[in-house]
């Protein structure tokens, strides 16, 4: 995909990435005007970051008044390997 005047967003997005590739911790939040090319610019985020893990969520109009419906997005995909983190009486 050709990402012309997007060098800066790029860059940003590749800084990201290095820094939680050495174990920072990082939050990104894009927000925009709808077909300027904000879920183009994750997916390239997502496609340059092999070995992490990604969670997403999106604003939808017609669940604008659940409460939590964003939490949800964010945390169900990460349920399923819940079983598989250590008892909090074996963390030190």
């Amino acid at each position: 995909m050709d990402y012309v005047g997007r060098a800066s967003e790029i860059s940003m997005l590749e800084g990201l990435v290095r820094a939680v590739q050495t174990g920072q911790g990082r939050a990104l939040v894009v927000r925009g005007e709808a077909g300027i090319g904000k879920s183009a610019l994750i997916d390239q985020l997502v496609l340059s970051a092999p070995g992490l893990y990604a969670v997403r969520a999106v604003g939808v109009e017609s669940e604008m008044e659940l409460p939590f419906a964003g939490l949800h997005q964010l945390f169900a995909p990460l349920l399923d390997p819940l079983p598989n983190l250590p008892h909090r009486s074996a963390m030190p």
